[in-house]
């Protein structure tokens, strides 16, 4: 079976990371001995390029990224953001995320965007030092956000994300507000009870990985992918292969071809082991 795939694609939080939020040594041995083969590991992450390269790294590897959820894919992580690295990149609407930004700084909730690799924060918080501790990533703090948005939109610089965070019964009025005013302008996505992940509604995972399928003159009957969370699903029915995590709510498993152990128990290291008997 193992002869017939030749990409592997997989999330990050909840699927490639432990407990920790780290890689493990069983997942990194599995995933060089991919690169010794010639099959490339990509990432597909709502992560920014920054919060995703320390990973590669480890490893090491210098492949491409998928961003944002698919919003801004790089053609190698270490290339960085330039013209001729960035395979594809998408933005959010300028006059929608000025409009997200205007009711978060109504209810004093935490507000941040991302464009390229850059992490703007609205706050210095508690919130902001969670997200940093989680992605080994530096926010800039912006208290001005409105400004930076008109910013952006002067230079032309793609906005690739927002995220709002704050207590549990705040985000949920949020998000049905978000979801009524905005739904077929951008993805709205729950990936915890205190935070909204927000990127363009032009792209998703799935998507994504169809670009780099495309450029890479792959298939995606040659491709596995790994995922734990909704955001995941697309990707999961596109490929040959989709596996979900043990840890996965039983409507993500549902959509999967198969089941993979928790990503607190190297799920994606074993079945990848099993999957590719490398001599």
């Amino acid at each position: 079976m193992s002869n017939k795939f030749r990409i592997v694609f997989s999330d990050v939080d909840g699927t490639l990371l432990n407990k920790n939020r780290e890689l493990s040594s069983a997942t990194i041995f599995q995933i060089r001995k991919l690169k010794q083969h010639n099959i490339p590991f990509v990432m597909v992450s709502a992560r920014m390029p920054a919060g995703m390269i320390h990973l590669y790294r480890e490893v090491p590897m210098d492949n491409p990224a998928i961003c944002y959820n698919g919003a801004l894919i790089l053609k190698s992580i270490e290339e960085g953001i330039n013209g001729n690295n960035k395979l594809f990149s998408t933005t959010i609407d300028y006059s929608v995320a000025k409009s997200v930004y205007s009711i978060c700084h109504k209810f004093d909730l935490h507000f941040s965007l991302y464009s390229n690799n850059q992490w703007f924060a609205s706050k210095n918080d508690e919130w902001r030092l969670r997200e940093e501790n989680n992605t080994k990533v530096k926010a800039t703090i912006y208290s001005n956000m409105e400004y930076k948005i008109s910013e952006l939109e002067n230079e032309q610089q793609h906005i690739h994300k927002l995220m709002v965070m704050g207590e549990s019964m705040l985000i949920d009025a949020l998000h049905n507000h978000l979801v009524s005013q905005f739904t077929g302008k951008i993805n709205i996505y729950r990936s915890k009870d205190t935070y909204i992940e927000i990127t363009p509604a032009s792209i998703n995972k799935a998507a994504g990985c169809i670009i780099l399928l495309n450029h890479l003159k792959l298939k995606p009957e040659q491709a596995i992918a790994f995922g734990d969370n909704f955001n995941d699903t697309e990707l999961l029915q596109t490929v040959s292969l989709g596996i979900a995590m043990e840890n996965s709510p039983a409507e993500v498993k549902e959509k999967a071809k198969m089941v993979a152990p928790a990503n607190t128990d190297d799920g994606v290291a074993r079945t990848l082991e099993t999957i590719f008997k490398f001599a």
